[in-house]
């Protein structure tokens, strides 16, 4: 047996909670291997995809809570760096609100501090809560998607077009809903 493939086992004791503290952070790169090891049958892929979103959105949701109850001041003091993503984030926030809750996850740089400036900015729990899961959702369902198609095409060298039209047509539905829920949202405040 190779280094290698003593790798890959320890990767299939080890695997999951890679994910679990990737996901806790941007854990791009750490999905999108996890869901390659899942098209080499390393990993199962509804694992990877379960523990992905679950626990990015409940990260999300308390980093969210953490800054609604005591704001980001504290933070940014400690570590001064942060006051620049601060401010951008405050900037994106206030001119897109929606659009912003939704793609925070997706933006390099600003994921982890996102959730506690939108925390302190005071937006609604609720707007927060429903954007969260249907961002985490399609984080994770991108990322395992991608990881385990590419890993499955190149394995086999055969892409397999069923699971695209399938994943297009979850990402262009959740596309859809945001898209609605953010008209219904503008139509109600005017």
């Amino acid at each position: 047996m190779s280094s290698f493939d003593s790798i890959l086992l320890s990767l299939s004791d080890w695997g999951y909670w890679l994910v679990f503290f990737g996901s806790m952070v941007e854990g791009e790169v750490i999905l999108l291997s996890a869901s390659a090891a899942s098209a080499l049958g390393y990993l199962d892929i509804y694992k990877v995809f379960t523990i992905a979103f679950c626990t990015t959105v409940c990260v999300d949701q308390g980093l969210f809570f953490v800054g609604r109850r005591i704001g980001t001041d504290w933070l940014v003091h400690r570590i001064p760096k942060l006051g620049k993503a601060r401010t951008k984030v405050f900037s994106l926030l206030h001119r897109m609100e929606l659009l912003f809750i939704f793609s925070f996850r997706f933006i390099y740089g600003i994921r982890t501090i996102s959730p506690l400036i939108i925390g302190s900015a005071k937006v609604n729990p609720i707007k927060f809560i429903v954007c969260n899961i249907i961002s985490g959702l399609t984080w994770a369902g991108l990322s395992c998607w991608l990881g385990y198609s590419v890993a499955d095409t190149i394995s086999d060298g055969v892409f397999n077009y069923k699971d695209l039209t399938l994943w297009t047509t979850a990402i262009l539905v959740s596309i859809f809903c945001i898209s609605y829920l953010i008209i219904c949202l503008k139509k109600r405040k005017k």
